[in-house]
């Protein structure tokens, strides 16, 4: 045979396997690149996650450290037990449930304003605007567990965001590919 022509031969098989070793280094990149994105908005997700129960929990510790000056009758009202909530403090905290329920967990929300209501004290649509607000019997101890159990949970997706933030990024693992079937 010719030289030349082995060679030649040699040379092409070499840009071959080159090519092919660049192609696999190109998708294992992309793949990293992929992960490295999902993971990135997985951790942004639960820092929101953490920031806007962190919010709420300190909208509810407000509303705790506010006094009833606006109430009149004091006679009715129990300052270590009922809780005085204004109708803006009341409507901002429904919307921001409202606004913010991808993040914040339903099940709790849904319970904590099923609590809250049924502690309500019936009144007139009048007296409860020269009020400012609604009173609630009991309702400090609801809010009070609202406000510790939103502090276990943030407590929680803390750990899980320390734990996710620790894990490395596998490029190759045998669930993702169907190479291995």
């Amino acid at each position: 045979m010719n030289t030349g022509f082995i060679v030649g031969l040699s040379s092409l098989l070499g840009v071959l396997i080159g090519s092919l070793i660049t192609l696999v280094g190109f998708f294992l990149s992309r793949r990293y690149e992929h992960k490295a994105r999902l993971r990135t908005r997985e951790l942004e997700h639960r820092v929101k996650e953490i920031d806007t129960i962190n919010f709420f929990k300190s909208k509810i510790g407000e509303i705790l450290h506010k006094h009833s000056v606006f109430l009149k009758d004091l006679s009715t009202y129990n300052v270590f037990d009922d809780v005085h909530i204004t109708i803006d403090d009341y409507a901002y905290l429904e919307s921001f449930v409202v606004i913010n329920n991808y993040y914040l967990p339903n099940y709790v929300m849904e319970q904590f304003f099923k609590d809250i209501t049924e502690r309500k004290m019936v009144r007139t649509s009048q007296e409860t605007l020269e009020l400012g607000g609604y009173t609630f019997r009991q309702g400090r101890a609801v809010l009070e567990n609202l406000s510790e159990e939103l502090s276990q949970m943030v407590d929680e997706k803390k750990l899980e965001l320390r734990e996710l933030s620790n894990e490395p990024i596998h490029l190759l693992r045998k669930n993702e590919y169907s190479v291995y079937d």
